[in-house]
């Protein structure tokens, strides 16, 4: 159990000076009835069956007064709760490459229109996210549900540079993945139930050698447990130093349990997006149990209030206001 407010469990600490204080009352009343009566005249003071009626009633009203401390500091459990959601990092090729025209109007801003289309049709739990890479790559937006802060991203995304950093992609988008808690640990037995996805859209092989393989980036969002889709726009024969992009998406997708598709077509390119679904994810929440402790507490009072009213002493026949 954890509290959000611990603070008030030093509350408690009032309870033995209270159940201290209420012993000494009742001692000191005891003593004042054996002082100032004399019982074979007429017996003062409460019975024996009202003296245990009263102690279990200021014993249930401690332990109200405890309960109240204990709903002031707002007792949560940790609960395992199931919800459809997914995160979706668009990676998206911002090389020079982009701007051709095999896909009507260009590969690059197909690939945007795709990416839009796709933000339409998710579900509002699937947060999104942009990573664009070239010579480098960087994270536009993390993963969010925020669809109109998406929109603007995906429609600035215009400028080219030179450069294919394919495999520092796929890193620093699963990075983003993981700052954002859509990484599962430990990872899934299935990686078509990670919480946490990669999509790759590029027309090239990879170009820049100083940044992290692709081959490199595969194992590690395979270890993470995260698929890696990968779209190859058009039909670039790739660099002769270099192995077929074809071959090289094919292969980062077949590790890490995604998919490989080649679009020649927008629609082809629509068509892949909507593979990746949604998932049902474990989450874990906290469950406030403040109401049902407060609830507790005033029940106590309540039964604590019953057994002092049964403790009273009983009228004398014949008693009435009038009379007394």
């Amino acid at each position: 159990m954890n509290f959000q407010s611990p603070g008030w469990l030093w509350a408690l600490l009032v309870l033995p000076v209270l159940a201290l204080a209420l012993v000494a009352w009742a001692r000191s009343g005891r003593r004042a009835a054996d002082r100032w009566s004399d019982p074979r005249v007429m017996a003062v003071g409460p019975t024996a069956r009202a003296r245990r009626l009263r102690a279990v009633a200021a014993v249930v009203a401690l332990l109200a007064v405890g309960a109240g401390a204990v709903a002031m500091a707002r007792p949560s459990v940790d609960d395992i709760g199931e919800e459809e959601r997914s995160s979706v990092m668009l990676t998206i090729d911002v090389s020079e490459s982009m701007v051709r025209t095999d896909l009507a109007p260009s590969r690059l801003a197909a690939a945007v229109a795709a990416a839009e289309s796709f933000a339409d049709q998710a579900p509002a739990t699937t947060s999104i996210g942009v990573t664009t890479f070239a010579e480098s790559a960087q994270v536009l937006l993390p993963p969010t549900v925020d669809r109109d802060r998406l929109g603007q991203v995906l429609e600035g995304i215009t400028d080219t540079r030179v450069g294919t950093a394919l495999g520092e992609a796929v890193t620093t988008s699963l990075a983003s993945l993981v700052s954002v808690g859509a990484v599962a640990d430990p990872p899934p037995a299935d990686p078509s139930d990670s919480p946490g996805r990669i999509l790759v859209l590029t027309d090239g092989a990879n170009s820049i050698r100083r940044a992290t393989p692709p081959a490199v980036a595969a194992e590690r969002a395979a270890a993470a447990g995260v698929p890696v889709y990968t779209i190859l726009l058009g039909d670039d024969p790739g660099r002769p130093d270099q192995p077929l992009p074809e071959e090289t998406l094919s292969a980062m997708s077949t590790r890490t349990g995604g998919i490989f598709a080649q679009s020649i077509t927008t629609a082809d390119l629509q068509a892949v997006f909507s593979d990746i679904g949604t998932i049902v994810a474990p989450v874990e929440r906290q469950r406030e149990l403040t109401v049902w402790v407060a609830v507790a507490a005033i029940g106590l009072l309540l039964l604590a209030a019953l057994i002092a009213g049964l403790a009273r002493p009983p009228r004398p026949r014949g008693w009435s206001p009038q009379t007394s």
